[in-house]
């Protein structure tokens, strides 16, 4: 719960890391994602986006447009517009990253289904309740079959 403390200590981390091991280090990435999600802890979701872009763009560039961690970062971004109640651009991007876990972890991978779960999250939000009810029960039944019942 001290994520302001945690902001600052990730910001000089940040610097540091730019300054050693450039912007597009893996590590650097790791710090700037940590940065972004310590200022939405806090609430400060448009700074929050401002840091995920950042963050998802030097991602892009570092490691690629299907690499784990860019993905990661697309739908964190994804979050932090939906918190600010955007919620239509919001399902684009998890639209976007449900696309692409599909093709790089397959259908039935359990970061493909949250994305799926989050896909739901974002149609229903606008209205669009019998989409992300097929969507839920897609991502529930596919839960059942790769995690279980229990």
């Amino acid at each position: 719960g001290r994520y302001k403390e945690a902001e600052k200590l990730y910001r000089q981390c940040l610097d540091t890391k730019k300054t050693v091991l450039g912007e597009v280090h893996p590590s650097t990435l790791g710090s700037m994602n940590s940065l972004a999600v310590a200022v939405e802890k806090q609430g400060l979701y448009k700074e929050a986006e401002k840091q995920y872009r950042q963050c998802l763009e030097k991602t892009k560039m570092g490691l690629g447009e299907a690499h784990p961690s860019t993905l990661s970062s697309m739908y964190n971004l994804a979050s932090a517009v939906d918190k600010q109640g955007r919620y239509k651009e919001a399902e684009e991007l998890q639209r976007q990253c449900l696309e692409a876990k599909k093709t790089v972890f397959g259908e039935a991978h359990p970061s493909t289904l949250n994305s799926m779960s989050g896909l739901a999250l974002a149609v229903e939000k606008h209205g669009g309740y019998k989409e992300a009810e097929k969507l839920h029960r897609q991502c529930l039944e596919a839960k059942k079959t790769v995690l279980g019942e229990a």
